[in-house]
């Protein structure tokens, strides 16, 4: 499956979707999509979730073939114009970027929100469940009190910034805002875990160094857990 980045104006992500599923037959693609990133946007104490486009001014397209796509594309109008505006260009996608962005958004083309479990209130070990797991290398800062991690990750051969949003242990059970609804806080369903070590160096900065990652099956009750193995990564 090939994938590519259609590169547009912040805030016309949605309107090229649409565009393109209006006037493409379906045959000449897999699929057209924004992938978001949902952050627990904390307001009084409460969390707000809301999902924001991951990468501004950004779409993507899968397909089979490009050929009889691209020359569609080009016919549209409202699509060709943008590209002759300078408003719409078109990058291929290496493999292994595309399988990043699978991995982290899934097949609802949502990055969620990762779960992370302090061992305890002193302790400088995290069990991290979630998106942040693939990021781990990359991160510059977690700040657990606004629930935010700034990563960092090369895609399209530069360096990209990615803010994920976080659920801490604390939060599980609260109420907490979904796209406006209320809804109560839980921790994502999940057969691994990895553990990071949270600490400071000599000039008082965090540092966050990955310890193991921790497979765990089902054992007894359908939603009793049970560590089984862990290795390093």
């Amino acid at each position: 499956m090939l994938w590519y980045k259609l590169k547009t104006w912040y805030g016309g992500e949605e309107a090229l979707v649409k565009e393109i599923r209006r006037t493409v037959p379906p045959y000449l693609y897999k699929d057209v999509f924004v992938i978001y990133n949902e952050r627990n946007l904390r307001r009084q104490q409460r969390s707000v979730i809301e999902p924001e486009p991951l990468f501004k001014g950004c779409v993507f397209l899968t397909c089979e073939d490009t050929e009889p796509l691209f020359r569609r594309l080009e016919k549209i109008p409202a699509i060709s114009r943008l590209i002759a505006a300078g408003y719409l260009s078109m990058f291929p996608l290496m493999e292994q970027d595309a399988r990043f962005l699978e991995a982290i958004s899934g097949e609802d083309h949502v990055v969620h929100i990762s779960y992370v479990l302090r061992e305890s209130a002193g302790s400088a070990y995290c069990r991290v469940y979630g998106p942040l797991e693939y990021l781990l290398d990359g991160v510059e800062k977690i700040r657990f009190s606004s629930r935010f991690a700034k990563t960092h990750k090369k895609l399209w051969g530069e360096d990209t910034v990615i803010p994920l949003g976080l659920l801490l242990d604390v939060d599980v059970g609260e109420k907490a805002l979904y796209k406006g609804v209320e809804a109560v806080t839980q921790p994502p369903a999940a057969d691994h875990y990895t553990v990071l070590e949270v600490g400071k160096d000599e000039t008082g900065k965090n540092t966050y160094r990955v310890c193991e990652t921790v497979t765990m099956i089902r054992q007894g009750e359908p939603n009793s857990l049970a560590i089984i193995a862990g290795y390093h990564v």
